[in-house]
């Protein structure tokens, strides 16, 4: 059914008044940019068109995507529906995040076989999510024109949807796809249901058939949201509020369908809800210190109050967002030790106090039926996100906003056209709000153009921040800065002393400019109990650098247990490799050096390093012919290599005097993990 004409007086869905035109007084109305509605939404959706340009993965993408055999569509497709979001067994004995999220990985796959290997890059995936929400804004303004709004206030309300800032994690940061994606099959489902129950209206009974038939549409889509994110689930709940909210008065309830759809929703949520439970064997994840410090903490209200905190930050951010930032971790937003004598209780009583009046507001009638639709909007989705009923793996995610952010366009939308019905003022704040809105989402998308200028501007932000001072520094690292590395990493350090990750970054900046008591120091900072961020998948990284450390300064024997070690869990690592053999050289154990060197060369075959030591390990056993192939092979590679040169020396006088006159030099190399 279309949208209503502007200036017609339709009979509305979700109102208890008239529809009333809004005034035609200032210069902004008679400025009417919204006669074709969609121009502005699309206009918004194009603040995130640079993003389509950035070519480097971001954080959890290369675990999410990149390295992810189920996102790259190298694993049966029955094998997607039982792994995780990250491509970890849901049933299996090792690690899970229990984000179940299979059709969200085969939109990666799907992009992955259409792309081809060689153009699996991040450029065309953020496209992909452009489009979706730019998809996604013009069914929010498809919505707002099927409860009956304006077109005017339609238009600002998708607008509104559209430049939200907080959207822009969900678009140039992969991760996020999912939470679109899921909003994508709850927008068609609450247009699908509204548009039915408009068609309903005028019969005394709607057909059984067109309700069954709406069940189970609502049931598709919800399923196909929740396989999107968890959260789409609550699509089921919205439509039992939507049914129950149109019924009116409220003893035709019965007779018009809506509460026996109200209830088959709910039963059929309760099912999709035990399936989802089952399949990942129940909701709990464990989930670490920094990145979810509130449910490690002891004290049960300070554990409330700060989530109730959390819930107030988010209406915050719903409602104006301003500095914003990629991770809320440890210690970014501190926690309520105070409890209700924190100050900051002040902003958990006004948003629920907020929440509260405008629920009243919009019970108490005056054609307000809308905004307590949009309200359900914000809320329903929420839940989720809220930590009410199980832990969620972030302090504060702006991506799980998305779909709340639905609920707020409705909100605004609504109360803007009942504002403005006499009065000017609403649109212009509307309006400003919007401006708002889009210098914000534009300078919040220049800031994802790399890892350094969003890391730089959330330090900025967030100075407490663990993780974000954390990968500042492992920035600065790989670019070869190394006193600014060192200053992140100790002043992610000073906010949490407790991470093992970055006192070993520390310790590998310290190897790489040749200090190795100080990285001895933090290593043995580490051994002593301090290792929290490593596990059994990178534990080998801790041990083979540890022993690297020995090697360099000389302690051969107490090396070789840590190396051995570390190359136990992953032999594939051609400087730990490198390093044993450099020991069992200098100890004298030929045969044990021969035999690591030539597995070295195994995971590094054209490494001169290497061949030089190897050559050596000849040289020393008398097999001067092969320590001659060997340095030539590294001579080859490296030419200028004064170890290298020095060795070849020694062994040409070895033909001249059948003996070696000097000690050969072996040498070491080492690389970042």
């Amino acid at each position: 059914m279309d949208a209503p004409a502007e200036g017609a007086q339709p009979k509305e869905w979700l109102s208890n008044g008239a529809h009333e035109e809004s005034v035609q007084t200032s210069w902004l109305h008679r400025l009417d940019i919204t006669r074709l509605p969609w121009i502005l939404p699309t206009l918004c959706c194009f603040l995130y068109l640079p993003c389509v340009t950035y070519s480097e993965w971001y954080i959890d993408e290369l675990f999410a995507v990149l390295r992810n055999e189920d996102a790259r569509g190298e694993t049966p497709l029955s094998q997607v529906f039982t792994n995780d979001f990250w491509g970890n067994p849901l049933w299996g004995k090792s690690w899970t995040h229990k984000s179940y999220r299979p059709l969200a990985v085969l939109s990666f796959s799907w992009q992955f076989s259409w792309l081809g290997e060689d153009l699996f890059r991040p450029q065309p995936l953020r496209t992909f999510n452009a489009a979706l929400h730019l998809a996604n804004s013009l069914l929010v303004l498809a919505l707002l024109r099927e409860l009956g709004l304006h077109r005017r206030w339609s238009c600002i309300g998708a607008a509104l949807f559209a430049a939200h800032p907080v959207h822009v994690e969900n678009i140039v940061y992969l991760v996020g796809r999912a939470d679109a994606l899921a909003s994508f099959g709850w927008l068609l489902a609450a247009i699908a249901q509204i548009r039915a129950r408009r068609a309903w209206q005028a019969s005394e009974k709607p057909p059984r058939l067109a309700c069954t038939l709406l069940v189970v549409l609502c049931g598709l889509l919800a399923t196909v949201s929740c396989l999107c994110k968890e959260m789409g689930i609550t699509l089921l709940v919205f439509t039992a509020g939507l049914e129950l909210v149109s019924c009116k008065p409220r003893q035709r309830c019965l007779a018009t369908g809506a509460l026996p759809l109200a209830v088959a929703s709910l039963l059929l949520f309760a099912v999709l809800a035990s399936l989802r439970f089952l399949m990942t064997q129940g909701s709990s994840a464990a989930f670490g210190f920094v990145d979810t410090p509130v449910q490690y903490h002891d004290n049960w209200q300070v554990r409330a109050w700060s989530y109730l905190f959390q819930h107030s930050y988010y209406g915050k951010l719903l409602v104006l967002p301003g500095a914003l930032s990629w991770d809320y971790s440890f210690d970014a937003i501190p926690l309520l030790r105070a409890t209700w004598r924190d100050v900051r209780s002040l902003g958990v009583l006004t948003a629920y106090l907020t929440l509260l009046a405008m629920i009243s507001r919009s019970l108490s009638g005056g054609g307000q039926r809308r905004m307590l639709l949009g309200l359900q909007v914000i809320v329903i989705p929420f839940v989720p996100a809220s930590n009410l009923f199980f832990k969620v793996g972030v302090t504060v995610g702006e991506r799980l906003l998305y779909p709340c952010t639905v609920g707020a366009a409705m909100v605004a939308a609504a109360l803007g056209q009942h504002l403005g019905r006499r009065r000017s003022w609403p649109l212009r704040l509307a309006t400003a709000l919007l401006a708002v809105y889009a210098w914000r989402c534009g300078q919040r998308v220049w800031q994802w153009r790399s890892s350094e200028a969003l890391y730089m501007a959330d330090a900025l932000s967030w100075p407490t921040s663990v993780k974000t001072r954390h990968q500042l520094g492992t920035v600065f690292h790989q670019q070869g800065r190394s006193e600014e590395a060192l200053r992140e990493f100790n002043a992610s350090l000073m906010i949490l002393d407790d991470n093992a990750l970055t006192d070993h970054c520390i310790a590998q900046v310290y190897i790489e400019t040749g200090r190795y008591h100080l990285a001895l120091e933090r290593f043995e900072k580490i051994l002593r109990g301090h290792g929290v961020g490593f596990s059994a998948f990178n534990l080998w990284m801790l041990y083979v650098d540890y022993g690297f450390t020995l090697v360099a300064l000389g302690k051969f024997q107490e090396a070789i247990q840590p190396l051995e070690y570390g190359l136990s869990r992953n032999a594939a690592v051609p400087h730990g490799q490198n390093a044993l053999g450099y020991a069992y050289a200098q100890l004298n154990q030929l045969q044990e050096a021969q035999e690591v060197l030539a597995r070295g060369l195994e995971y590094d075959p054209d490494n001169p390093v290497i061949w030089s030591n190897l050559a050596v390990v000849w040289m020393v056993a008398g097999a001067f012919q092969q320590a001659a192939q060997g340095l030539e092979r590294a001579l080859t590679m490296e030419p200028n290599n004064p170890v290298t040169i020095h060795n070849a020396m020694l062994l040409k006088g070895v033909s001249e005097t059948g003996q070696l006159t000097q000690q050969p030099r072996l040498d070491l190399f080492f690389s970042k993990n």
